[in-house]
């Protein structure tokens, strides 16, 4: 993890602590009504990634943003497939040793209340695999995390990746009847994503990773939906 010093602003940073506090809230309660009040996936999506690229970059601030390299591309393709394959051994080698009651349930269709069904999931697919790594990478390694290393935080990574893992525990909810091991995952990858930024100095690279687990991840919930389809 790179020293405070890299990212010290002569300021305390509360000012845009409060600012990511009052973000996250919001957030949450528009991912929140989203999921649970109109049960649309795609408005959740769109509602989301509209207040991180929006709302985001209007209300948090940092004085040493990280941003994206395009020098570091050789380092990105490696990091692209290693998302990829380490996705692809979390869901095909290690998900299914875990007891029956933490494994997704097929047979309830929980996903097709959401709008998620074999007709509907190419596009959405296609939506979610373009913005989902952009929005994020740019918004919770390129400002959130830089935010809380401005304000001296002793483990600003660890807690970033709480902050990221706790917005993605509503749509687990959907999926996994066992929180706790969608929420760990989730959890190390936020921590993985956040230390990728920090050595690289930059977004591209966490972006790839992102990317390549996402790829992977498409094609899991292809084959989840159509098999409750």
């Amino acid at each position: 993890m790179l020293p405070h010093s890299r990212y010290d602003s002569g300021v305390t940073g509360r000012p845009s602590l409060l600012r990511l506090v009052f973000w996250c809230i919001a957030i949450y309660l528009w991912v929140a009504l989203g999921l649970f009040w109109f049960k649309s996936a795609l408005l959740t999506m769109i509602v989301y990634h509209v207040a991180l690229c929006g709302g985001g970059w209007l209300l948090l601030r940092s004085r040493r943003p990280l941003r994206f390299n395009i020098t570091q591309s050789g380092v990105a393709v490696f990091a692209l497939i290693t998302g990829f394959v380490l996705t692809w051994i979390v869901m095909e080698y290690i998900l299914p040793l875990l007891p029956a009651q933490a494994l997704p349930d097929v047979t309830t269709r929980p996903l097709d209340a959401l709008g998620l069904n074999a007709r509907s999931y190419l596009p959405i697919a296609v939506y979610f695999g373009l913005m989902n790594p952009l929005a994020e990478e740019a918004l919770w390694r390129g400002r959130v995390l830089p935010i809380l290393a401005d304000a001296r935080s002793a483990t600003p990574n660890l807690l970033h990746a709480i902050i990221f893992a706790g917005f993605h525990v509503m749509p687990i909810t959907f999926m996994f009847s066992a929180l706790w091991l969608p929420a760990l995952v989730v959890l190390a990858a936020g921590f993985i994503l956040g230390a990728t930024a920090l050595l690289s100095r930059g977004l591209l690279v966490p972006w790839a990773f992102h990317a390549g687990a996402n790829a992977y991840l498409l094609i899991w919930f292809g084959r989840f939906i159509h098999a409750g389809s």
